[in-house]
Parts: structure tokens; sequence; C-alpha cells
């Protein structure tokens, strides 16, 4: 008895319609995760002031204030690129 589902299988993987479809499956997949990744990413002050366009003194004023929420890394104020994007004070 052939197994005919294998050979279609084999067949169909080599057809340029799969070969198109597999690379763009793997292209947003790879997008999602770079997303993913740049949003989670925890940023320096340095880069959080450019993206909100203020100064590193005003951002760490905002800071104390309660504005615009971080995590401390030690001694060291970091952001997530997510909320300093939500944040209405964000460079457009």
């Amino acid at each position: 008895m052939i197994d005919l589902t294998t050979e279609l299988i084999a067949a169909w993987l080599r057809s340029s319609d799969a070969r198109t479809l597999m690379k763009e499956i793997v292209a947003e997949a790879v997008q999602t995760e770079i997303r993913s990744a740049l949003e989670d990413e925890l940023i320096d002050v340095e880069r959080a002031a450019a993206i909100l366009c203020m100064t590193e003194g005003a951002l760490r004023k905002a800071v104390e204030r309660g504005h615009i929420p971080c995590q401390r890394v030690g001694s060291r104020l970091r952001f997530r690129r997510t909320d300093l994007m939500r944040d209405s004070r964000a460079c457009r």
C-alpha cells in the first residue's frame, strides 16, 4: 500500500505557493516577536527623555511627582517603551 498523503505533502512543500506561504508565516512571527521585545524593553533616562521630548531633569521630576511610571533597577530609573508611548507627551 502506498502512502499518498506523505507524497502529496512533500510535493506541495516543494511548490512555490508553499514556499511563499511559509515565508509570510515566518515573517509575521518574526515581526510579532520583535514588536513584543521592543515594547517590553527597559530604557534609560536619556532615551526616555528623548522619546518624551523633555530634559532628563524634567523627566526625573515628573517621575518624583508620579506622573510617569518607571521601574528602579538598583538606584537607576528604567522605563518601559509601551508606558512612554502611551503617554500623551511622547513626541510625534
